[in-house]
């Protein structure tokens, strides 16, 4: 039976991000509405999904932990409903400090959800200011502790670097109190300014920003000092103890099959891209309806799949493997890209492994370059 992963989208947040560019929307009191129509579109799909066996579920948002945990439950009750699930399957909920209480730990422990992660950003409370977040140290400390009390034995803790004003004392200092937690997995970030969000209009912080000199040094750095404390990089912004990579996110990254829910959500099965309308109240009123709710939708040719593969299967550590891209596309790996790598590895930028082609950390933080000069998009 063909394993996917499974995505669920929850667009609510208490407060939204100055930097954020995900689909999110503060009307709470649309949740009922919302998990109403979210069941009518999981249950659409119990046909198509009978042949399928689910080995990873990720909540994300959105902030899914400031909804009633209720809706989290019923959710997961509903998707077990319409597809099996493999022996301990690994489930994802995000979630952002402040937001949690014992009541919601409990529930979503109680009904499978075995990984939370959690959105820190910094461990200092001026850094948190400034990019709005609406908790401080403490009150992520206060959080993780509790999560931890309750049971969480697979935790997240997400960390942004180049935030505006940002010194890299600072985001060590941040690195070294996370890696203090013992978290099994850390998500390192750059921040991003994304058009249209409030951030993007900011002038005074955006002039605070650090610059790509420093900001290579921040990366650099922290990716040294998380390695020392016990945290091995398997992909551009994530870190993780042995065995504890994020099996979901893996999956995207080696263009295996996922299937989204929820306005905003994406997917890609049997060789088909496509994504939701960023629409909360279209979604709710017509929530199965495929073609109001579809974004955009393509079949990918065979060449795009290879290509697909070749510009996530770079952000891993390990890299694209020659094996598998024969195997998946017929196609020989050093023919198709052993030219237009090697000036990168004669940049060490890239290296050749006994395998295929990886970037090498340099490589990973202007992979974007690397990959636009190096891919055919046509």
């Amino acid at each position: 039976m063909k394993k996917l992963g499974v995505y669920i989208h929850v667009p609510f947040c208490v407060h939204k991000c100055s930097y954020c560019d995900f689909y999110s929307v503060t009307q709470l009191f649309e949740a009922g509405e919302y998990f109403r129509a979210l069941k009518e579109q999981i249950m659409s799909f119990k046909s198509y999904l009978k042949d399928w066996t689910a080995d990873s579920v990720y909540i994300g948002g959105g902030t899914p932990s400031c909804v009633d945990p209720k809706y989290i439950v019923e959710t997961m009750e509903t998707l077990k409903s319409v597809i099996r699930f493999v022996d301990n399957p690994e489930i994802t909920i995000e979630s952002n400090p402040g937001t949690l209480d014992t009541f919601k730990i409990k529930s979503y422990l109680n009904c499978g959800i075995n990984r939370l992660s959690m959105g820190l950003q910094s461990a200092d409370d001026d850094e948190l200011k400034m990019i709005s977040r609406i908790h401080d140290k403490s009150g992520f400390e206060s959080s993780y502790m509790l999560a931890r009390m309750l049971g969480f034995r697979n935790i997240n803790v997400d960390i942004m670097y180049a935030l505006p004003g940002q010194k890299e004392e600072t985001l060590m200092n941040t690195i070294d109190y996370v890696t203090s937690l013992d978290p099994e997995h850390i998500s390192f970030y750059g921040l991003r300014v994304e058009e249209g969000t409030p951030l993007a209009s900011q002038e005074e912080l955006l002039a605070k920003i650090p610059d790509e000199d420093v900001q290579y040094n921040m990366y650099i750095h922290a990716a040294k000092r998380l390695e020392k404390a016990g945290y091995t990089q398997y992909e551009i912004s994530n870190f993780s103890k042995k065995r504890m990579m994020c099996r979901h996110n893996c999956r995207y990254w080696k263009s295996g099959d996922y299937i989204g829910f929820g306005p905003g959500a994406a997917s890609f099965i049997n060789g088909e891209l496509y994504s939701y309308t960023k629409d909360l109240y279209g979604f709710i009123s017509k929530p199965t309806d495929y073609f109001s709710n579809v974004e955009k939708s393509e079949k990918l040719t065979l060449d795009q799949q290879a290509t697909q593969y070749i510009m996530l299967g770079l952000r891993l550590a390990r890299g694209v493997e020659a094996k598998e891209y024969k195997l998946r596309f017929g196609r020989d790996l050093e023919e198709d890209y052993g030219e237009k790598i090697q000036k990168y590895i004669d940049l060490k930028y890239a290296k050749r492994t006994d395998k295929g082609f990886r970037l090498t950390r340099a490589g990973l933080l202007v992979s974007n370059t690397i990959l636009s000069d190096i891919l055919d998009f046509s």
